[in-house]
C-alpha cells in the first residue's frame, strides 16, 4: 500500500495526468455517456453477486438436505464473505469514501468542475459524501481475486491472472467516466489485498481443523430440526 501511495504523494499531478487521458474540454470524460462502460459496470456487479452466492448457497442446500455433503468448506465461505464485508464494505465504502472528502475527477476545477483537487491521503472538505477516495467499485472488482486463494493449486495462477484482468477492466471504466483518480483505484486494490492476506491467515489457515466438520454437523442438525418443525405444522388429513 505504501509503494502504491508514495508516487502519488510525491507527484500529485500523476493523478491529473492519468485522468486527462480520458477528458476532452468539448465533451468531458469519454466514458460518461458510454453504454459499453455502463454494461461493464453491470457485469462487474453481477460477477461479484455470483461469487457470493456460489459460496453461500451450499449452506442453504445443507440446511434443506441435511444428509447431503457440504460442497464448499465453511471456512471458504467465511473467508470470501468476510473479505467482502470488511474490505469493500466497511473500510472502503463505510469509512474512507464517506469521511475523506476527496472530490471526484469530474468535479474538480481542472476538468470543468467547481471543487479543488486534493492529493491522495489528504483529508479534505471538497466532497461531502460518497467521495472519490477510495474507489468502491475498484475495491469490489478486486474482491474477485479472492478466488485465487480458494481454488485448487493447479488453477491458482490462471485464476489470479483472470481475476486481475477483470479488476483492471472494470476499474478502467471508473477512470474513463471521471469517477475516480488512478490512485483511488490502486489504493483500493491494496486495501482489499491486505484484508485478503489477513483473513487468509486468520480463517483459511488459522481456524482449527475441526471447524469445517463442526459447522457441517451443526447445519445438518439444524436442517433436521427444521424439517421436523415444518412437518409438525402440516395439517392432519381428514379421515374418510
Amino acid at each position: 500500500m505504501a509503494g502504491v501511495s508514495l508516487p502519488f504523494l510525491l507527484f500529485p499531478a500523476l493523478d491529473l495526468a492519468a485522468s486527462r487521458l480520458f477528458y476532452a474540454e468539448a465533451s468531458g470524460f469519454s466514458g460518461a455517456t458510454s453504454s459499453a462502460i455502463r454494461t461493464l459496470r453491470e457485469v462487474g456487479v453481477a460477477v461479484q453477486i455470483l461469487i457470493a452466492l456460489l459460496v453461500f448457497l451450499p449452506l442453504l442446500v445443507k440446511l434443506a438436505f441435511p444428509e447431503s455433503r457440504l460442497l464448499v468448506r465453511p471456512r471458504t465461505t467465511l473467508f470470501v464473505l468476510a473479505t467482502y464485508a470488511v474490505g469493500p464494505g466497511l473500510i472502503v465504502n463505510a469509512f474512507l469514501k464517506e469521511y475523506w472528502g476527496r472530490a471526484r475527477p469530474r468535479d474538480v476545477l481542472e476538468f470543468g468542475g467547481t471543487a479543488d483537487f486534493t492529493p491522495v491521503w489528504h483529508l479534505s472538505q471538497a466532497c461531502g459524501t460518497n467521495c472519490s477516495f477510495v474507489s468502491g467499485e475498484g475495491a469490489s472488482a478486486f474482491f474477485v481475486v479472492a478466488l485465487a486463494f480458494i481454488v485448487p493449486p493447479a488453477w491458482r495462477r490462471a485464476t489470479l491472472v483472470g481475476t486481475l484482468l477483470f479488476a483492471a477492466v472494470v476499474s478502467y471504466g471508473r477512470l474513463a467516466m471521471g469517477g475516480h483518480f488512478l490512485s483511488d483505484i490502486l489504493i483500493s486494490w491494496a486495501i482489499v489485498l491486505v484484508v485478503m492476506v489477513v483473513f487468509r491467515r486468520l480463517v483459511l489457515v488459522g481456524l482449527p481443523k475441526g471447524f469445517d466438520t463442526g459447522i457441517e454437523s451443526a447445519l445438518a442438525r439444524a436442517g433436521r430440526a427444521l424439517r421436523r418443525g415444518l412437518s409438525g405444522l402440516r395439517p392432519d388429513r381428514p379421515r374418510l
